[in-house]
């Protein structure tokens, strides 16, 4: 009897044990807000007051009045950046024939850059217009962006081939956009107010004091969606611009300081209540720089070293919790220009599980004046015998999944972009690098 019951208990132990475990974070795993979106109606979360923390850093700048907010925004490869005015550059993507091999070239996008002149310049003022013509199963499609600034405005026009055309209109104080309004543009008239937001400065210093706006427009990683109503959220600033409150949706998350030293400092943010639901350090020690933040949703640690003052590594880890794991690794040459990007992606359940380990490569080739010339994917699988994060892993295979050649004319100004990906779809696809990644608050910081 005695013996029966050791070897119960041998056998009760680990199993109790085991369930104790998994209890205990399938319950944490189940308290956890469901899936959240950047902006829209379920965005009054810890991880949109963090990320509007890291958004408040560059209101002081004023507001981005027509582009998707960079806090919102997914890495892409985007052409216009690369354009001059009086410029024009053309995205080449490779064709097939029948039987797959190559038939030489199909022109996919043209990109053109030139100053308002003419009627155009009469109507709108000085600025911009940039027009982007794409072709797709021999039907061309146009849409064009048309820019103009002044001392005391910012327009933006942008119409679109689907007929959704927008147009923002930005007013000036102290040399910076404080307002912007954004509608729809239909029949050469605004005709619907979708968007809108209000910086408010201190009158004798112009310092910022608080910023409030409303949108019908939400966005999921990315990409824009309309709602039937507006949504309104308000940022309160300190007298250091430093974001203490940010009010969405009938929830209000404050932010509390450690010091007003601007490298080493520590901040909290708490909910109504006063719980903290999220935090964001920063530590300058030597030639590095850690920064580590998140919620009990995840958390991301950056470290950045640097030599004469310029960045020569950029190392980061991300925790998903119970969705996914990621290794990062950029380095950068003398001149500051990003030479390799490598992530290694696993997806978790329990904090010691792995599956599906694969990398993403990006390695980037700059000619003898310092211009991309070119841009190469590659994606590594690999195998785990056993999902334990203590168990190594082993490389399966490695391909090239992107490659992208960046042609100069005799002035130096882009003249062409070829996209040459061994498969053509996948080529397209591999445009946005670490698309799977760029998703969570990690890219931000």
């Amino acid at each position: 009897m005695k013996k029966f019951l050791k070897i119960l208990l041998i056998v009760a132990v680990p199993f109790l044990l085991f369930a104790v475990y998994s209890g205990y974070h399938l319950y944490r795993m189940l308290s956890l807000d469901p899936g959240f979106f950047l902006s829209g109606e379920d965005a009054a979360g810890p991880e949109n007051a963090l990320n509007m923390f890291f958004y408040s850093k560059d209101l002081p700048k004023g507001i981005v009045c027509g582009e998707l907010p960079s806090h919102l925004r997914v890495d892409d490869f985007d052409p216009e950046k690369y354009l001059e005015i009086g410029s024009a550059v053309e995205f080449l993507s490779r064709k097939h024939d029948e039987s797959g091999k190559r038939a030489g070239y199909e022109l996919s996008e043209r990109y053109e850059k030139d100053s308002l002149d003419g009627e155009l310049r009469s109507k709108w003022g000085e600025g911009t217009i940039i027009t982007k013509s794409s072709k797709e199963d021999s039907c061309f499609r146009v849409s064009k962006k048309i820019k103009a600034e002044s001392a005391d405005s910012v327009v933006l026009l942008e119409i679109s081939t689907s007929g959704d055309s927008s147009l923002y209109v930005g007013k000036r104080k102290n040399g910076i956009v404080t307002e912007c309004v954004a509608c729809k543009w239909r029949d050469g008239r605004c005709d619907e107010v979708f968007s809108e937001g209000k910086m408010d400065l201190d009158p004798v210093s112009g310092k910022l004091l608080s910023y409030a706006s409303k949108t019908r427009m939400f966005y999921v990683e990315g990409s824009s969606y309309e709602g039937n109503e507006f949504y309104a959220n308000k940022m309160m600033f300190d007298s250091l611009q430093r974001l203490v409150a940010y009010e969405y949706d009938n929830r209000v998350f404050r932010y509390e300081y450690s010091s007003n030293d601007t490298a080493n400092y520590k901040v909290n943010i708490l909910g109504k209540s006063g719980q903290k639901v999220g935090f964001y350090k920063r530590k300058l020690k030597g030639n590095r720089e850690i920064v580590k933040y998140g919620t009990d949703r995840g958390e991301t640690e950056i470290t950045r070293y640097f030599e004469n003052g310029k960045i020569i590594k950029e190392t980061s880890k991300e925790f998903d919790f119970y969705e996914s794991v990621t290794s990062r690794t950029k380095l950068f040459n003398s001149a500051g220009d990003e030479v390799v990007d490598s992530a290694f992606y696993e997806d978790t359940f329990f904090p010691e599980m792995r599956f599906e380990p694969n990398s993403f490569i990006v390695k980037y080739e700059y000619d003898e004046k310092g211009k991309l010339k070119y841009y190469e994917q590659f994606q590594e699988s690999f195998v785990r015998m056993l999902p334990f994060v203590f168990l190594p892993v082993k490389k399966e295979s490695r391909e090239k999944v992107g490659k992208l050649k960046f042609d100069y004319d005799d002035a130096g100004r882009l003249k062409s972009i070829t996209d040459e990906s061994v498969d053509e779809n996948q080529g397209l696809w591999n445009r946005f690098p670490y698309y799977l990644f760029e998703r969570k608050p990690g890219k931000y910081q």
